[in-house]
């Protein structure tokens, strides 16, 4: 490949360009190349491919470089105010940048279809289909996860929990926390005990000690706080009728195969790279074969090898003439193979998970949308975003 450096000193709408890369290569679609730069550690790539013809927006993130700097990765969630969804813009209106993030259902309430945890706290617990998690010390990891609960008392039984957000069966203990009441108004089980947190920050894959507050022996509406739970019981599980009032025990969530304490995660689906090579695995995550093969506007996120660097990845869609949109195979093999083109790393992703497309692809650096939504109504209102911003 052949790229000529020509360093430039203007505005274009109301960023500065700091260069325009212009690239010529046999077969692989000669076009142009935008970089901004964003933030200490965190650029804004505009590609134009004419091969496609794809118009392709990169938000690229030196993770060590922008963790210096207090900037790292968060998920923003809509206000239930606002019937659960808003406009990526508006979930990323103080970021430096964000893309919209997973799949989402708009039922009576609009809830995200699979994992997302916002500042350690559980929103949602994982689904079938893959995820994006951030631990607290900023790695980035992709898989399938499976949520495990569970306490132990203060004289060294183990109390296993088989739920989360969910009435328990006969047997079992499941765990409520504070949103469940957004989904469900208030938590109604019949039979458990409160639990205020003592010490600790987050259950995900960390340990907090806990306070019994009260017992619950009948169903009446409870709201409970950031830092606290509910442990319900099943009419038949005789462990809940030893725990007291004052009793002290350690709560625990592990969420495999993560190992680190989470503070962010979100999913989305299919995951299209496995350990740097093109692995589409829309039938593992049970989606469709047009879903994956058609083209479409897409919304990825992907990493290095080494976990250092982020990829924010949004290719408009559906516009004839201007961007034609992806297949997920399209969308993979220009992750693995061609990002390192104009990256500023000169790196390409080793991992990467297809998020929600179609009308919810957006992409936001410093309050613009920068890309080309697809739907003629403009920008769709979405259930959460992945955005850059500063970090506790």
């Amino acid at each position: 490949m052949v790229q000529w450096t020509i360093p430039l000193n203007m505005r274009i709408g109301r960023f500065w360009v700091g260069v325009c890369i212009l690239a010529a290569s046999v077969g692989c679609g000669a076009g142009d190349h935008v970089v901004r730069t964003v933030a200490p550690g965190v650029s804004y790539h505009k590609i134009h491919l004419l091969d496609g013809p794809w118009w392709i927006h990169v938000v690229e993130v030196d993770l060590e470089r922008a963790r210096e700097e207090g900037i790292g990765l968060r998920t923003s969630s809509a206000s239930l105010d606002r019937a659960g969804v808003e406009r990526t813009s508006a979930l990323a209106k103080n970021a430096l940048a964000g893309v919209n993030g997973d799949f989402f259902y708009t039922r009576e309430k609009s809830h995200t279809a699979g994992l997302l945890i916002q500042d350690g706290f559980l929103i949602q617990a994982p689904q079938r289909r893959s995820a994006l998690v951030f631990s607290r010390d900023g790695r980035p990891l992709i898989g399938s996860f499976e949520a495990q609960f569970g306490a132990v008392l203060a004289d060294g039984r183990a109390l296993p929990i088989s739920g989360f957000n969910r009435a328990p069966n006969d047997e079992e203990f499941t765990l409520y926390n504070a949103h469940a009441q957004s989904r469900f108004d208030s938590v109604r089980a019949a039979l458990g005990f409160q639990l205020q947190r003592i010490a600790g920050r987050s259950i995900l894959n960390d340990t907090v000690s806990a306070r019994v507050l009260q017992l619950r022996r009948q169903a009446w509406p409870l709201i409970l706080d950031a830092g606290q739970w509910l442990v319900a019981a099943g009419s038949r599980a005789a462990e809940a009728y030893s725990i007291t009032p004052g009793d002290t025990l350690k709560l625990h969530g592990h969420l495999p195969p993560a190992q680190r304490p989470l503070s962010e995660a979100v999913g989305g689906g299919p995951r299209i790279l496995r350990d740097g090579n093109v692995s589409v695995e829309y039938e593992r995550e049970r989606l469709s074969r047009s879903f994956a093969e058609d083209r479409h506007p897409r919304t990825a996120v992907g990493y290095t090898q080494d976990q250092s660097v982020l990829f924010l990845v949004v290719v408009d869609g559906r516009q004839p003439g201007y961007s034609m949109g992806m297949t997920l195979e399209e969308l993979a093999h220009f992750m693995r193979m061609r990002l390192g083109n104009f990256s500023l790393s000169k790196e390409n992703a080793y991992q990467g998970l297809n998020l929600d497309g179609g009308g919810s692809t957006t992409m936001v650096v410093k309050g613009e949308v920068v890309n080309s939504p697809s739907d003629q109504t403009g920008e769709r209102p979405v259930a959460n975003a992945l955005i850059i911003a500063g970090v506790q």
